[in-house]
């Protein structure tokens, strides 16, 4: 019998996700996943602003706010005044969330080198290709479910 590629995926994604705690428990990284993701978005984008990160990850403004304000109260994030847009304010990492933001890719880089061992090149290549055409599919207004 075929194993769903649903169900394939599913367990895929949840080894990754333990893959990805158990790292960031031993490099004393203790924020949650959403938090994480901010620091990220933040470290990938120079302009990075609230309403910026509301829309590429699709949450809500409310949430995004109350990550901002506890990782500001955490002091790893700054807000200053957007440099070309007044309405917006620039989202910036301090030293501290800069120094995190480095711990969080060394804990994500080897999650993703374990994850692919023993694999040959060709094949990482060829997964990222398929896994990129699915989520166009699955995003695709065109195709609705």
């Amino acid at each position: 019998m075929h194993t769903p590629i649903g169900e394939t995926l599913h367990r895929l994604l949840h080894a990754y996700k333990r893959a990805m705690r158990d790292g960031y428990t031993t490099a004393g990284i203790e924020l949650t996943g959403a938090q994480i993701r901010m620091i990220k978005g933040i470290a990938s984008d120079p302009d990075a602003s609230a309403q910026a990160i509301a829309k590429r990850t699709r949450q809500d403004k409310g949430h995004i706010a109350r990550l901002i304000k506890d990782l500001e109260g955490e002091d790893l994030i700054t807000r200053r005044p957007h440099p070309s847009d007044s309405r917006y304010r620039q989202l910036k990492l301090t030293a501290a969330g800069h120094a995190l933001a480095t711990r969080i890719a060394e804990v994500e880089a080897e999650a993703g080198a374990r994850m692919a061992r023993h694999l040959p090149d060709p094949d990482i290549e060829r997964f990222v290709e398929l896994a990129e055409a699915m989520i166009a599919n699955l995003e695709s207004s065109e195709n609705p479910l």
